[in-house]
Protein backbone atom coordinates (compact mmCIF):
# COMPACT_ATOMS: atom_id res chain seq x y z
CA UNK A 1 0.00 0.00 0.00
CA UNK A 2 1.15 3.52 -0.76
CA UNK A 3 -0.13 6.18 1.63
CA UNK A 4 0.46 9.63 0.16
CA UNK A 5 -1.78 11.84 2.30
CA UNK A 6 -1.00 13.14 5.74
CA UNK A 7 -3.04 10.91 8.03
CA UNK A 8 -3.16 13.18 11.06
CA UNK A 9 -6.55 12.86 12.71
CA UNK A 10 -7.66 10.15 10.31
CA UNK A 11 -8.50 6.50 10.76
CA UNK A 12 -6.84 3.65 8.91
CA UNK A 13 -9.14 0.66 8.40
CA UNK A 14 -7.90 -2.84 7.59
CA UNK A 15 -10.36 -5.44 6.32
CA UNK A 16 -8.59 -8.62 7.36
CA UNK A 17 -10.91 -11.17 5.78
CA UNK A 18 -14.43 -11.80 4.49
CA UNK A 19 -15.01 -15.12 6.22
CA UNK A 20 -17.20 -15.08 9.30
CA UNK A 21 -18.37 -17.27 12.18
CA UNK A 22 -21.92 -15.90 11.84
CA UNK A 23 -24.43 -15.91 9.00
CA UNK A 24 -26.25 -12.65 9.55
CA UNK A 25 -29.52 -12.22 7.69
CA UNK A 26 -28.70 -8.53 7.24
CA UNK A 27 -25.09 -8.99 6.06
CA UNK A 28 -24.04 -6.83 3.11
CA UNK A 29 -21.09 -9.11 2.26
CA UNK A 30 -23.07 -12.19 1.29
CA UNK A 31 -21.49 -12.41 -2.16
CA UNK A 32 -17.90 -11.57 -1.13
CA UNK A 33 -15.10 -14.10 -1.60
CA UNK A 34 -14.83 -15.82 1.79
CA UNK A 35 -11.45 -17.31 0.92
CA UNK A 36 -9.71 -13.93 0.87
CA UNK A 37 -7.40 -13.30 3.82
CA UNK A 38 -4.89 -10.47 3.86
CA UNK A 39 -1.40 -12.03 4.28
CA UNK A 40 0.35 -11.04 7.49
CA UNK A 41 3.45 -9.79 5.69
CA UNK A 42 1.39 -7.28 3.73
CA UNK A 43 -0.58 -6.26 6.82
CA UNK A 44 2.70 -5.50 8.57
CA UNK A 45 3.86 -3.35 5.65
CA UNK A 46 0.49 -1.56 5.52
CA UNK A 47 0.56 -0.80 9.25
CA UNK A 48 4.04 0.66 9.06
CA UNK A 49 3.20 2.75 5.98
CA UNK A 50 0.00 4.09 7.54
CA UNK A 51 1.74 4.98 10.79
CA UNK A 52 4.57 6.66 8.89
CA UNK A 53 1.94 8.73 7.05
CA UNK A 54 0.67 9.99 10.40
CA UNK A 55 -2.35 7.77 11.03
CA UNK A 56 -3.01 7.32 14.75
CA UNK A 57 -6.28 5.39 14.86
CA UNK A 58 -6.68 1.85 13.52
CA UNK A 59 -9.76 -0.22 12.79
CA UNK A 60 -9.68 -3.99 12.20
CA UNK A 61 -12.71 -5.50 10.55
CA UNK A 62 -13.95 -8.27 8.26
CA UNK A 63 -15.86 -10.59 7.86
CA UNK A 64 -15.06 -11.56 11.38
CA UNK A 65 -11.48 -10.52 12.18
CA UNK A 66 -11.27 -12.49 15.44
CA UNK A 67 -11.44 -15.86 13.68
CA UNK A 68 -8.04 -15.28 12.10
CA UNK A 69 -5.48 -17.55 13.81
CA UNK A 70 -2.96 -14.68 13.80
CA UNK A 71 -5.24 -11.96 15.20
CA UNK A 72 -3.19 -11.53 18.39
CA UNK A 73 -0.10 -11.13 16.24
CA UNK A 74 -1.88 -8.53 14.08
CA UNK A 75 -2.95 -6.46 17.12
CA UNK A 76 0.55 -6.71 18.62
CA UNK A 77 2.09 -5.57 15.34
CA UNK A 78 -0.26 -2.57 15.26
CA UNK A 79 0.76 -1.59 18.78
CA UNK A 80 4.45 -1.96 17.95
CA UNK A 81 3.92 0.18 14.85
CA UNK A 82 2.74 2.96 17.14
CA UNK A 83 -1.06 2.86 17.02
CA UNK A 84 -2.42 3.96 20.38
CA UNK A 85 -6.05 3.39 19.40
CA UNK A 86 -6.88 -0.08 18.03
CA UNK A 87 -10.52 -0.99 17.42
CA UNK A 88 -11.95 -4.32 16.31
CA UNK A 89 -15.41 -4.76 14.79
CA UNK A 90 -16.78 -8.15 15.86
CA UNK A 91 -19.83 -10.32 16.36
CA UNK A 92 -18.31 -11.02 19.79
CA UNK A 93 -18.74 -14.80 19.72
CA UNK A 94 -15.08 -15.63 20.29
CA UNK A 95 -14.82 -13.09 23.12
CA UNK A 96 -16.65 -15.46 25.46
CA UNK A 97 -13.18 -16.91 26.13
CA UNK A 98 -11.65 -14.83 28.96
CA UNK A 99 -8.12 -16.06 28.21
CA UNK A 100 -8.43 -14.92 24.59
CA UNK A 101 -9.74 -11.54 25.77
CA UNK A 102 -6.77 -11.14 28.11
CA UNK A 103 -4.38 -11.86 25.26
CA UNK A 104 -6.10 -9.25 23.08
CA UNK A 105 -5.91 -6.66 25.84
CA UNK A 106 -2.23 -7.33 26.47
CA UNK A 107 -1.56 -7.16 22.73
CA UNK A 108 -2.97 -3.64 22.60
CA UNK A 109 -6.70 -3.75 21.83
CA UNK A 110 -8.39 -0.56 23.06
CA UNK A 111 -11.96 -0.82 21.74
CA UNK A 112 -14.27 -3.65 20.73
CA UNK A 113 -17.31 -2.66 18.72
CA UNK A 114 -19.99 -5.35 18.95
CA UNK A 115 -22.95 -6.00 16.65
CA UNK A 116 -25.89 -6.61 18.97
CA UNK A 117 -29.06 -6.21 16.93
CA UNK A 118 -31.36 -6.89 19.86
CA UNK A 119 -31.67 -7.26 23.61
CA UNK A 120 -33.56 -10.51 23.14
CA UNK A 121 -31.37 -13.62 22.92
CA UNK A 122 -33.59 -15.61 20.55
CA UNK A 123 -34.08 -12.65 18.23
CA UNK A 124 -30.37 -11.83 18.12
CA UNK A 125 -29.45 -15.47 17.47
CA UNK A 126 -31.99 -15.62 14.65
CA UNK A 127 -30.63 -12.47 13.03
CA UNK A 128 -26.97 -13.59 13.19
CA UNK A 129 -27.71 -17.21 12.34
CA UNK A 130 -25.89 -18.79 15.32
CA UNK A 131 -27.60 -20.40 18.28
CA UNK A 132 -26.10 -19.17 21.53
CA UNK A 133 -24.41 -16.15 19.90
CA UNK A 134 -26.14 -13.67 22.23
CA UNK A 135 -24.94 -15.42 25.39
CA UNK A 136 -21.39 -15.78 24.15
CA UNK A 137 -21.08 -12.19 22.92
CA UNK A 138 -22.66 -10.90 26.16
CA UNK A 139 -19.99 -12.75 28.11
CA UNK A 140 -17.46 -11.04 25.86
CA UNK A 141 -18.73 -7.61 26.92
CA UNK A 142 -18.25 -8.57 30.58
CA UNK A 143 -14.79 -10.02 29.91
CA UNK A 144 -13.55 -6.88 28.16
CA UNK A 145 -15.03 -4.49 30.69
CA UNK A 146 -13.19 -6.31 33.48
CA UNK A 147 -10.00 -5.75 31.46
CA UNK A 148 -10.79 -2.03 31.02
CA UNK A 149 -11.13 -2.40 27.24
CA UNK A 150 -13.75 -0.05 25.82
CA UNK A 151 -16.93 -1.53 24.36
CA UNK A 152 -19.39 -0.03 21.87
CA UNK A 153 -22.26 -1.35 19.78
CA UNK A 154 -23.58 -1.16 16.23
CA UNK A 155 -27.31 -1.80 15.84
CA UNK A 156 -28.35 -2.77 12.33
CA UNK A 157 -31.94 -1.67 11.82
CA UNK A 158 -34.49 -4.17 10.52
CA UNK A 159 -38.19 -4.95 10.76
CA UNK A 160 -37.72 -7.02 13.92
CA UNK A 161 -36.05 -4.30 15.98
CA UNK A 162 -36.73 -0.81 14.61
CA UNK A 163 -39.59 0.00 16.98
CA UNK A 164 -37.50 -0.98 20.02
CA UNK A 165 -34.23 0.88 19.44
CA UNK A 166 -34.54 2.81 22.71
CA UNK A 167 -35.22 -0.39 24.67
CA UNK A 168 -32.26 -2.14 23.06
CA UNK A 169 -30.01 0.81 23.89
CA UNK A 170 -31.30 0.89 27.47
CA UNK A 171 -30.53 -2.80 27.93
CA UNK A 172 -26.91 -2.37 26.83
CA UNK A 173 -26.44 0.85 28.77
CA UNK A 174 -27.17 -1.12 31.93
CA UNK A 175 -24.43 -3.54 30.92
CA UNK A 176 -21.73 -0.97 30.35
CA UNK A 177 -21.99 -0.06 26.67
CA UNK A 178 -22.38 3.70 26.33
CA UNK A 179 -21.60 4.37 22.67
CA UNK A 180 -23.91 3.38 19.80
CA UNK A 181 -24.13 3.61 16.03
CA UNK A 182 -27.55 2.90 14.58
CA UNK A 183 -26.94 1.53 11.09
CA UNK A 184 -29.61 1.61 8.42
CA UNK A 185 -28.74 -1.35 6.16
CA UNK A 186 -27.66 -1.25 2.54
CA UNK A 187 -29.75 -3.55 0.41
CA UNK A 188 -27.08 -5.78 -1.06
CA UNK A 189 -25.91 -9.28 -0.22
CA UNK A 190 -27.98 -11.14 2.36
CA UNK A 191 -29.97 -8.03 3.26
CA UNK A 192 -31.17 -7.71 -0.32
CA UNK A 193 -32.12 -11.38 -0.38
CA UNK A 194 -34.05 -10.98 2.89
CA UNK A 195 -35.52 -7.53 2.31
CA UNK A 196 -39.12 -8.76 2.05
CA UNK A 197 -38.76 -10.26 5.53
CA UNK A 198 -36.48 -7.75 7.23
CA UNK A 199 -36.68 -4.54 5.23
CA UNK A 200 -38.25 -1.40 6.65
CA UNK A 201 -38.36 2.02 5.00
CA UNK A 202 -36.71 5.16 6.30
CA UNK A 203 -40.03 6.98 6.88
CA UNK A 204 -41.17 4.07 9.06
CA UNK A 205 -37.93 4.22 11.05
CA UNK A 206 -37.67 7.99 11.46
CA UNK A 207 -39.82 8.42 14.60
CA UNK A 208 -37.93 5.61 16.31
CA UNK A 209 -34.58 7.12 15.34
CA UNK A 210 -35.63 10.33 17.06
CA UNK A 211 -36.96 8.41 20.04
CA UNK A 212 -33.63 6.60 20.43
CA UNK A 213 -31.70 9.88 20.26
CA UNK A 214 -34.03 11.50 22.81
CA UNK A 215 -33.55 8.51 25.12
CA UNK A 216 -29.77 8.91 24.98
CA UNK A 217 -30.16 12.59 25.81
CA UNK A 218 -32.28 11.73 28.84
CA UNK A 219 -29.52 9.38 29.94
CA UNK A 220 -26.90 12.13 29.69
CA UNK A 221 -25.26 10.67 26.57
CA UNK A 222 -26.71 12.72 23.72
CA UNK A 223 -23.37 12.81 21.94
CA UNK A 224 -22.81 9.06 22.14
CA UNK A 225 -25.27 7.99 19.43
CA UNK A 226 -24.78 8.36 15.68
CA UNK A 227 -26.69 7.19 12.62
CA UNK A 228 -25.09 5.63 9.53
CA UNK A 229 -26.76 5.51 6.09
CA UNK A 230 -29.55 7.77 7.40
CA UNK A 231 -30.11 10.99 5.41
CA UNK A 232 -30.47 13.99 7.76
CA UNK A 233 -34.06 14.65 6.66
CA UNK A 234 -35.03 11.59 8.73
CA UNK A 235 -33.32 13.01 11.84
CA UNK A 236 -35.18 16.32 12.04
CA UNK A 237 -33.77 18.42 14.85
CA UNK A 238 -30.77 16.09 15.26
CA UNK A 239 -29.25 16.25 11.78
CA UNK A 240 -25.72 16.51 13.17
CA UNK A 241 -25.99 12.88 14.30
CA UNK A 242 -25.97 11.69 10.69
CA UNK A 243 -22.58 10.18 9.79
CA UNK A 244 -21.40 11.44 6.44
CA UNK A 245 -22.38 15.10 6.53
CA UNK A 246 -18.75 15.76 7.37
CA UNK A 247 -15.68 13.93 6.14
CA UNK A 248 -15.19 10.26 7.01
CA UNK A 249 -11.40 10.78 7.18
CA UNK A 250 -10.94 7.05 6.72
CA UNK A 251 -8.71 5.05 4.40
CA UNK A 252 -9.65 1.39 3.89
CA UNK A 253 -7.46 -1.47 2.66
CA UNK A 254 -9.27 -4.68 1.69
CA UNK A 255 -7.95 -8.28 1.83
CA UNK A 256 -6.77 -8.17 -1.79
CA UNK A 257 -4.75 -5.01 -1.18
CA UNK A 258 -7.13 -2.52 -2.76
CA UNK A 259 -7.18 0.92 -1.12
CA UNK A 260 -10.29 3.09 -0.83
CA UNK A 261 -10.61 6.63 0.50
CA UNK A 262 -14.15 6.74 1.88
CA UNK A 263 -14.50 10.45 1.18
CA UNK A 264 -13.67 9.89 -2.48
CA UNK A 265 -15.90 6.86 -2.91
CA UNK A 266 -18.84 7.67 -0.60
CA UNK A 267 -21.15 8.76 -3.41
CA UNK A 268 -20.47 5.84 -5.77
CA UNK A 269 -23.39 3.74 -4.54
CA UNK A 270 -25.70 6.66 -3.73
CA UNK A 271 -28.24 8.67 -5.66
CA UNK A 272 -30.12 11.92 -5.16
CA UNK A 273 -33.78 12.31 -6.03
CA UNK A 274 -35.96 15.28 -6.90
CA UNK A 275 -36.36 16.36 -3.24
CA UNK A 276 -32.58 16.52 -2.88
CA UNK A 277 -32.22 19.08 -5.66
CA UNK A 278 -34.09 21.68 -3.62
CA UNK A 279 -32.36 20.88 -0.32
CA UNK A 280 -30.09 23.31 1.50
CA UNK A 281 -27.88 20.35 2.46
CA UNK A 282 -27.33 19.19 -1.12
CA UNK A 283 -23.63 20.00 -0.95
CA UNK A 284 -23.11 17.93 2.23
CA UNK A 285 -25.67 15.13 2.12
CA UNK A 286 -24.69 12.39 -0.33
CA UNK A 287 -28.24 11.12 -0.85
CA UNK A 288 -29.39 7.55 -0.30
CA UNK A 289 -28.21 4.09 -1.36
CA UNK A 290 -29.37 3.43 -4.92
CA UNK A 291 -30.74 0.02 -3.94
CA UNK A 292 -32.93 1.67 -1.32
CA UNK A 293 -34.31 4.06 -3.97
CA UNK A 294 -35.14 1.09 -6.21
CA UNK A 295 -37.01 -0.70 -3.42
CA UNK A 296 -38.74 2.15 -1.61
CA UNK A 297 -38.59 5.24 -3.80
CA UNK A 298 -38.51 8.79 -2.42
CA UNK A 299 -41.45 8.80 -0.05
CA UNK A 300 -40.75 10.77 3.12
CA UNK A 301 -37.74 12.73 1.84
CA UNK A 302 -38.21 16.41 2.73
CA UNK A 303 -35.74 19.06 1.54
CA UNK A 304 -34.36 21.60 3.99
CA UNK A 305 -35.25 25.10 2.83
CA UNK A 306 -32.39 26.51 4.90
CA UNK A 307 -29.48 24.88 6.74
CA UNK A 308 -30.76 23.30 9.95
CA UNK A 309 -29.85 24.93 13.22
CA UNK A 310 -28.66 22.60 15.93
CA UNK A 311 -31.06 22.67 18.85
CA UNK A 312 -29.58 23.12 22.30
CA UNK A 313 -30.54 20.63 24.96
CA UNK A 314 -29.20 21.93 28.23
CA UNK A 315 -31.72 20.27 30.53
CA UNK A 316 -30.35 17.90 33.16
CA UNK A 317 -30.51 14.22 32.21
CA UNK A 318 -33.17 12.09 33.87
CA UNK A 319 -30.85 9.10 34.26
CA UNK A 320 -27.10 9.37 34.69
CA UNK A 321 -24.95 7.15 32.53
CA UNK A 322 -21.40 7.93 31.55
CA UNK A 323 -19.35 7.77 28.40
CA UNK A 324 -15.94 6.06 28.30
CA UNK A 325 -14.17 9.42 28.36
CA UNK A 326 -16.24 10.56 31.34
CA UNK A 327 -15.51 7.36 33.26
CA UNK A 328 -11.84 7.75 32.45
CA UNK A 329 -11.67 11.34 33.64
CA UNK A 330 -13.62 10.58 36.81
CA UNK A 331 -11.16 7.83 37.66
CA UNK A 332 -8.20 10.10 36.91
CA UNK A 333 -9.50 12.83 39.24
CA UNK A 334 -10.43 10.50 42.08
CA UNK A 335 -8.35 11.26 45.17
CA UNK A 336 -6.79 14.37 43.63
CA UNK A 337 -7.22 18.06 44.30
CA UNK A 338 -7.38 20.67 41.57
CA UNK A 339 -5.69 19.15 38.50
CA UNK A 340 -4.67 21.02 35.33
CA UNK A 341 -5.80 19.77 31.92
CA UNK A 342 -2.21 18.92 30.82
CA UNK A 343 -1.76 16.81 33.96
CA UNK A 344 -5.02 14.97 33.30
CA UNK A 345 -3.91 14.37 29.73
CA UNK A 346 -0.56 12.99 30.84
CA UNK A 347 -2.17 10.73 33.46
CA UNK A 348 -4.64 9.39 30.90
CA UNK A 349 -1.78 7.94 28.89
CA UNK A 350 -0.82 5.75 31.84
CA UNK A 351 -4.35 4.60 32.72
CA UNK A 352 -5.80 1.94 30.44
CA UNK A 353 -9.42 3.05 30.50
CA UNK A 354 -10.66 5.06 27.54
CA UNK A 355 -7.31 5.58 25.75
CA UNK A 356 -8.98 8.22 23.63
CA UNK A 357 -7.42 11.37 25.11
CA UNK A 358 -5.25 12.11 22.09
CA UNK A 359 -5.43 15.84 22.79
CA UNK A 360 -6.83 18.34 25.25
CA UNK A 361 -10.18 18.49 23.43
CA UNK A 362 -11.17 15.05 24.71
CA UNK A 363 -10.25 16.05 28.26
CA UNK A 364 -12.10 19.35 27.97
CA UNK A 365 -15.21 17.70 26.51
CA UNK A 366 -15.35 15.04 29.21
CA UNK A 367 -14.78 17.63 31.93
CA UNK A 368 -17.54 19.93 30.67
CA UNK A 369 -20.05 17.10 30.38
CA UNK A 370 -19.20 15.85 33.90
CA UNK A 371 -19.64 19.41 35.15
CA UNK A 372 -23.15 19.50 33.67
CA UNK A 373 -23.89 16.22 35.43
CA UNK A 374 -22.78 17.72 38.73
CA UNK A 375 -19.78 15.46 39.31
CA UNK A 376 -16.92 17.81 38.43
CA UNK A 377 -16.12 21.46 38.97
CA UNK A 378 -13.64 23.57 37.03
CA UNK A 379 -11.78 26.85 37.27
CA UNK A 380 -9.70 28.84 34.80
CA UNK A 381 -6.30 30.15 35.85
CA UNK A 382 -3.84 31.82 33.46
CA UNK A 383 -5.48 30.27 30.42
CA UNK A 384 -5.53 26.71 31.81
CA UNK A 385 -8.55 24.80 33.08
CA UNK A 386 -8.24 22.99 36.40
CA UNK A 387 -10.61 20.19 37.42
CA UNK A 388 -11.63 18.28 40.52
CA UNK A 389 -14.37 15.94 41.62
CA UNK A 390 -17.05 17.61 43.68
CA UNK A 391 -17.01 16.83 47.38
CA UNK A 392 -19.12 13.78 48.08
CA UNK A 393 -19.02 12.50 44.50
CA UNK A 394 -19.42 8.72 44.65
CA UNK A 395 -16.50 6.83 43.07
CA UNK A 396 -17.01 4.86 39.88
CA UNK A 397 -19.74 6.40 37.70
CA UNK A 398 -22.64 4.19 36.67
CA UNK A 399 -22.18 1.75 33.81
Amino acid sequence: MSVEKDGSGKCYELILNYNCSARCLFCSQGSFDKSLNAPFSRLLADLRAARKAGYRRLGLTGGEPLIRPDIIRVVSAAKRAGFGFIRVQTNGIRLSDPVFCSRLARAGLTLSKFSFASDRPAEHDLLVGVKGAFARASAGVENLRRLKVRVANNIVVNRLNYRRLDSIIGYWLERGISSFVVIYPVYIGSMRANHARLGVSLPECAPYFRKAAAFMEKCGLGGEILFLNVPPCFLKGRESLAIGLDKFNTLVTDPSGGVTDLDESAEEAKVRGLPCRRCALEGRCRGVDRNYAELYGWRGFRPFRSPPVRRKREEAPEALFFSDNERCMSALLEGRGWTATPAVLEASRRLALCRDCSDGNAVLGAGLSLEKKGLVEKKLERGTFFWRLRTGTPPGPRA
